[in-house]
């Protein structure tokens, strides 16, 4: 089975696949400092909770806009479940072309939510993000990334009214 991992601003969202079939979701937030082993405890307690065992879990994926937890992460990963995570980022292939103006400023989570719709959708597709932050990002019908919008997310909107 594959876990992925969503590492964004306010929560990390898990999600187990076996093969195609989405399995289960869980959620912790973000939170520093954390240790490699308060994060391998807490995702194996979760995933358990869900009915899976650890040893099912073959491979791991990381999308992560939060580079202070990722060594913690990381860590957890290979030291309780044996795997060396697979990190999206600049070279790992999503089948995503990204032909903004400044590829670098594209999120790994952003070119996974567009992956993700452009594999269960096809071309063109807006996706949309309701996170910490607000994102409308564009998928031409060739695959490609080429544009995305960054507005303020719905807590922060409602805090400022």
């Amino acid at each position: 089975m594959l876990l992925t991992m969503d590492v964004g601003n306010t929560n990390i969202t898990f999600g187990v696949f076996d093969g195609k079939e989405l399995v289960t979701t869980f959620r912790m937030t973000t939170k520093n400092p954390r240790t490699s082993d308060e994060f391998g405890v807490s995702i194996i307690d979760m995933i358990e909770r869900n009915r899976i065992a650890q040893k099912e879990i073959t491979h791991v994926i990381t999308a992560s806009v939060v580079p202070d937890v990722m060594h913690s992460l990381n860590s957890a990963v290979i030291k309780y479940f044996g795997i060396t995570p697979v990190i999206v980022g600049p070279g790992v292939k999503t089948g995503i072309r990204v032909v903004t103006e400044n590829p670098k400023q594209i999120g790994a989570d952003r070119i996974v939510d567009a992956a993700g719709a452009y594999e269960l959708y096809g071309g063109p597709a807006l996706v949309l993000d309701f996170g910490t932050a607000t994102t409308y990002d564009l998928v031409d019908a060739s695959g490609a990334f080429v544009a995305g919008v960054t507005a303020p997310g719905i807590r922060i909107s409602a805090k400022a009214l």
